[in-house]
């Protein structure tokens, strides 16, 4: 049985990154080959990057009762984190299996890469120059001795100059290229002068079975039928929730994160919320309003009424849209996407069948091609 490695983002404190990690691996392992997720510590290419936590750390533990006094809002934020921190690693200590121990720098990359017979990029926005790091392009492995394969890794970005000479490079070393978008395939294809296939993110090669058994597995957060807000930008889109909520009856729940604060008036806050509780929260939700891409994808498998909102405007540099776009034309799921001036709709049915049958091609394509990269001697 081949062993393969798969390097994939799993920081950040982010319920579709979590998840699309598990599903990787899942994904690879239902196929027959024998699979671990590098244990790559994220922040170790970024040292600042733990200033802040190790900071909010001490204030947690040592100083807790004085801000608690001194500081309400900045005990609840630390409160929030708390809560999620314990949640995550609860989940990656159940779910995944990592090598040990953390691979901190190239060198203990490259030897932990050697006991795979292929490593495996994806998915998520690794090759996003937005928060670059060569890792996730395998710049640790010294030859071409170890088979190298994209699946699903996004770029996020719609400006092509905006990927470096160092990433186009790596880039053209990867043997087996994917992307999770077709406008990120497309920029990949004119890199590397290669063929370039877009693919299914990994969660959506999980079946819906499996999601709604995983979302089962812990009681239900809430029991009343409610809306579920999650959204990761700044606008929280509150008129539109407002109407929706008259319109349905239905209770506001509003999913946040302690990276990702908003102000959404709503009935509830649900913050101990971990990936776990984030797919029960959808699975059981009577409608789900959301700007995130995994949100859509659990919003499928679950089959909810959803109302999908951008995250970006066109004119933004940093415009991330175009995923949504890919995954909507995929499935045929164009229709929950919402436009500024578009109204709630309290019976507004998703033909799930069409649906269904938009994903089993895809599904195939993309199985198809994992399984021709890793068979690959």
């Amino acid at each position: 049985m081949k062993k393969i490695g798969i390097l994939t983002r799993r920081a950040g404190f982010n319920h579709g990154s979590s998840l699309q990690a598990y599903a990787m691996a899942k994904f690879i392992s239902d196929l027959g080959f024998e699979c671990k997720i590098l244990n790559y510590d994220e922040y170790s290419g970024n040292p600042r990057w733990k200033i802040r936590p190790y900071i909010e750390n001490i204030q947690w533990i040592f100083f807790r009762p004085l801000i608690y006094l001194l500081a309400p809002s900045k005990y609840y934020y630390l409160h929030i984190r708390k809560q999620q921190y314990t949640k995550f690693a609860e989940f990656e200590d159940t779910f995944y299996n990592l090598t040990s121990p953390i691979l901190t720098n190239t060198e203990a990359l490259r030897k932990a890469s050697s006991s795979f017979d292929a490593l495996v990029c994806g998915s998520d926005q690794i090759w996003s120059p937005l928060s670059y790091d060569p890792v996730f392009l395998f710049n640790f492995l010294n030859d071409n001795r170890i088979n190298t394969v994209a699946y699903a890794p996004s770029i996020g970005v719609s400006d092509i100059h905006m990927i470096s000479d160092q990433q186009r490079k790596l880039m053209c070393k990867i043997k087996y290229l994917s992307c999770r978008e077709l406008q990120g395939s497309e920029m990949v294809k004119k890199i590397t002068l290669r063929d370039c296939q877009t693919v299914l993110d990994p969660t959506l090669m999980v079946n819906s079975t499996h999601w709604v058994k995983m979302a089962s597995s812990i009681p239900n957060v809430e029991m009343e039928p409610y809306i579920v807000c999650y959204f990761l930008g700044k606008n929280v889109h509150q008129t539109y929730i407002d109407e929706l909520k008259h319109l349905t009856g239905y209770k506001v729940l509003n999913i946040m994160m302690f990276n990702r604060l908003n102000d959404l008036h709503c009935d509830r806050t649900v913050t101990d919320v971990g990936p776990l509780e984030f797919l029960n929260l959808i699975k059981n939700a009577s409608y789900v309003c959301t700007d995130s891409f995994h949100g859509t994808i659990f919003s499928f498998h679950f089959k909810k009424k959803l109302s999908l909102f951008e995250r970006f405007k066109s004119e933004e540099k940093d415009n991330q849209n175009s995923r949504i776009y890919t995954l909507l034309q995929n499935l045929q799921y164009e229709k929950v996407l919402i436009k500024e001036d578009d109204l709630p709709c309290r019976d507004c049915e998703i033909d799930y069948a069409k649906c269904e049958a938009a994903l089993k091609q895809w599904t195939d394509l993309s199985k198809s091609y994992i399984l021709n990269a890793l068979n690959q001697n």
